[in-house]
C-alpha cells in the first residue's frame, strides 16, 4: 500500500541515512536481512526510494530475533527510536506472543508528518517457505514465500552501500508484484501481493458479498 505521505528531498535524506546505519548495525552483529516490498523494488527497479513510500521495509529472521532484542539499545543511541510488537494470533507455524515485527522511527521527527519509519517484519521457515505476519489483527495478514528466495541472498549496491536482497531476485519481484516492471502506486499489502496466505480484509469482503 503506498504511504499517506510522499518522500521530499528532507525525509528522502532522512531515509537513506536510517537505511545506512540500521543495516550497518545489523551487518555488525551478524544478524541477517534483506531488503524487501517497496524499498526493495524502488532500489532495484529505479536506483532510488519509492517517492509514495515513506515506510523502509526490511525481512528479518526468526534465528535471529533475540539478537534483534539486544541490539535495541545500539539502535536507540543512534538516534532512532524502536518498538517491538508481538504476534497476536496462534497461527502455526507463527507463534502466540512471539515478535513480530521491530518498528524503528527517527527519533528528531517522530511526530512530524510524513515521518520516515522503518518495518522489520521476522519471516519463519517452515518446510520448503518462509511465513511472516502483518496489519496486525484489524487488518491481519499472513504471507509466505519460497525458502529458496532467502535461503541464499544476492547484494545490490545504493548510495554507495552494499545491500543484501533477496536470491533470482527477478523471479522474487514477479512473485510478490506480477508486472513489477510497471510502477503501481496503489499497490495494497493486503489485496495484491502474490505472497498472500490469508487476508482478514479479503475474507471479510468475501463474507460481505455472499
Amino acid at each position: 500500500m503506498s504511504g499517506k505521505y510522499r518522500l521530499d528531498s528532507r525525509n528522502a535524506d532522512i531515509a537513506v541515512r536510517m537505511l545506512e546505519e540500521v543495516t550497518s548495525i545489523f551487518e555488525e552483529y551478524g544478524i541477517k536481512y534483506v531488503l524487501t516490498a517497496g524499498t526493495l523494488l524502488g532500489i532495484y527497479r529505479e536506483n532510488r526510494l519509492l517517492p509514495w513510500d515513506n515506510d523502509l521495509d526490511l525481512r528479518v529472521f526468526r534465528e535471529d530475533a533475540d539478537q534483534i532484542i539486544r541490539v535495541i539499545s545500539k539502535i536507540n543511541r543512534t538516534g532512532y527510536l524502536v518498538r517491538v510488537r508481538y504476534q497476536k494470533k496462534k497461527d502455526p507455524p507463527l507463534k502466540l506472543d512471539e515478535v513480530r515485527i521491530i518498528k524503528i522511527y527517527n527519533r528528531k521527527y517522530l511526530f512530524t508528518k510524513g515521518e520516515v519509519m522503518m518495518d522489520c517484519f521476522i519471516a519463519t521457515r517452515h518446510e520448503e517457505q518462509y511465513v511472516w505476519s502483518c496489519g496486525g489483527l484489524k487488518h491481519y495478514t499472513k504471507k509466505s514465500v519460497p525458502a529458496r528466495f532467502y535461503d541464499k541472498c544476492d547484494s545490490l549496491t545504493f548510495k554507495g552501500k552494499r545491500y543484501s536482497i533477496p536470491s533470482h531476485i527477478d523471479d522474487y519481484l514477479t512473485f510478490r508484484y506480477g508486472d513489477w516492471k510497471t510502477p503501481q502506486e496503489k499497490w495494497d499489502y493486503r489485496r495484491d501481493d502474490g505472497a498472500i496466505i490469508y487476508s482478514r480484509v479479503i475474507a471479510e469482503e468475501k463474507e460481505k458479498s455472499k
